[in-house]
């Protein structure tokens, strides 16, 4: 998130409220703007069937799960690249490579294309479903992906503007084509799944619109372009492995739960496709809505008062500082940062508390049973405590501390896989428990590790050898990226 300080920065030296209101605004816009742009979109889409009746209980939750199934796995392979790309475009940044930086979007799109199109395969090898429906799944899938590796670069350049409105006219466009569809539904051919697949190309063509929005903000933003060195970042793969250990593993952390629990009690399948637990994701759903205050305050926190010092300190250390000088500035941002965490920790404690506590008001005005009711306490602690592992995680890596970090994300996922096989037994009354006992384990972990690795901060910043391990001395990722770029045909 480095880089939209000096906007934050601008709004907060107003002092007016209506700027402290815009400068909280456009951090949400940075964190949840697309998410919740799309959760949003989705919901319409959901009000819009059925209002007009067009659509059974059936074939929306096949739209529902294409949806969801998109949006999970493109996630999951986002994490294979996403940390060791990122330090990778930021040393380019950093080294004003700037031409490099559109190879780097060239090569890692091609790597996800692969990916994404392996798991589609593996997805029409088990389903049954018509193959002009799993091309609209391809698509859609393939989509969902692209705007992540595009959302990773213009978040680099800070073009979040771009982001949100590419977000913004998608979503409106898929809202629309979904309302001329109710419309016009007995107009159109009716074949078995029709109602769920003109949903489906509805919402995909929005995400299409969305993906173009954001590629031309791309060209915009990297206007010196060259094709050369497109996989060169695989090199990083060898040199910082724990990046991509700490991002894979806390993708899939996030999501395994799940997992587990739809082979559990009041799991279900949908057309011999879609494997899910309707109570325990409707709950976790919800939940994860709960902790957008958190990556809101943590956007404005660190930007507006944890930066600055950061950047003084580790100034100071590159650039000859004295002794006292370098003592004086880690000395003011711990400070600052223990006050900012125990802002940020009060502030998502009480809101989760208070959620927590009205849940069953809340989600009954929802129309919501009491399984998930009671389910959606459990989750919203472990939602709480997955929020506070990925910020620490995030902090962990502003100080290079990437074993730290990596072993979070191990522990992360390590203990939310285990503790859902323990409690899978149990079934409804299990469920919501591993994910809360693993994240809040893992945060525990992380907040030990980030007390112990600030007090030593200067320690590290001095002695810490650079990481030049045996997987780096085989360089087989950087021999891989070198063969792929001399190929023609890529």
């Amino acid at each position: 998130m480095a880089g939209i300080g000096f906007k934050l920065q601008k709004l907060f030296q107003e002092d007016y409220f209506s700027s402290r209101l815009k400068a909280y605004a456009f951090a949400g816009l940075v964190t949840s703007g697309p998410w919740l742009i799309v959760i949003v979109t989705i919901a319409l889409i959901q009000w819009l069937t059925s209002y007009f009746s067009i659509v059974t209980l059936e074939e929306r939750g096949i739209f529902n799960l294409s949806v969801s199934y998109c949006f999970i796995f493109s996630q999951v392979i986002l994490g294979i690249q996403q940390l060791v790309v990122t330090r990778y475009v930021a040393d380019l940044f950093y080294e004003k490579k700037f031409k490099e930086i559109f190879a780097t979007f060239i090569g890692m799109t091609k790597f996800t294309l692969l990916i994404a199109t392996i798991a589609w395969l593996i997805f029409i090898w088990v389903s049954p479903l018509p193959f002009v429906f799993e091309l609209v799944i391809f698509s859609l899938f393939i989509t969902i992906n692209l705007i992540w590796v595009l959302f990773l670069f213009l978040s680099a350049a800070k073009f979040y503007q771009a982001v949100a409105y590419s977000f913004l006219i998608g979503a409106t466009i898929s809202v629309g084509l979904v309302y001329l569809i109710s419309v016009n539904i007995d107009r159109l051919p009716s074949f078995e799944h029709a109602s769920s697949l003109f949903l489906l190309i509805g919402f995909t063509i929005g995400m299409i619109v969305t993906l173009f929005g954001l590629l031309m903000s791309m060209l915009m933003t990297f206007p010196e372009r060259e094709m050369k060195r497109q996989f060169n970042y695989l090199s990083y793969f060898d040199r910082f492995p724990s990046l991509f250990w700490t991002g894979f593993l806390y993708n899939i952390g996030i999501w395994v739960c799940n997992w587990v629990i739809w082979f559990g009690e009041g799991s279900s399948t949908l057309v011999d496709s879609f494997i899910y637990n309707r109570t325990y994701d409707t709950a976790i759903f919800w939940s994860y809505l709960t902790i957008i205050p958190t990556l809101i305050i943590f956007v404005v926190s660190v930007e507006t008062r944890f930066y600055e010092r950061y950047r003084v300190f580790y100034g100071y250390i590159n650039e000859g500082g004295t002794l006292q000088q370098i003592k004086r500035a880690k000395a003011s941002m711990q400070l600052v940062l223990k006050q900012e965490m125990e802002r940020l920790f009060r502030s998502q404690g009480v809101f989760t508390l208070l959620v927590v506590v009205t849940a069953g008001y809340l989600l009954s005005s929802l129309a919501l049973e009491s399984t998930i009711i009671s389910i959606f306490r459990f989750t919203t602690l472990g939602a709480f405590s997955n929020a506070m592992v990925l910020v620490i995680t995030l902090i962990l890596l502003y100080f290079e501390d990437r074993k730290g970090a990596m072993i979070t994300s191990i522990l992360f996922f390590g203990l939310n896989f285990t503790l859902s096989f323990v409690f899978l037994p149990l079934g409804y009354e299990g469920y919501g428990l591993s994910f809360a006992i693993g994240s809040s384990l893992a945060f525990l972990y992380a907040v030990i590790r980030l007390i112990t690795f600030i007090d030593e901060v200067d320690y590290y910043a001095f002695c810490t050898p650079n990481e030049n391990n045996s997987s780096y001395s085989r360089q087989p990722f950087s021999r891989m990226g070198q063969w792929l770029d001399e190929k023609t045909f890529l």
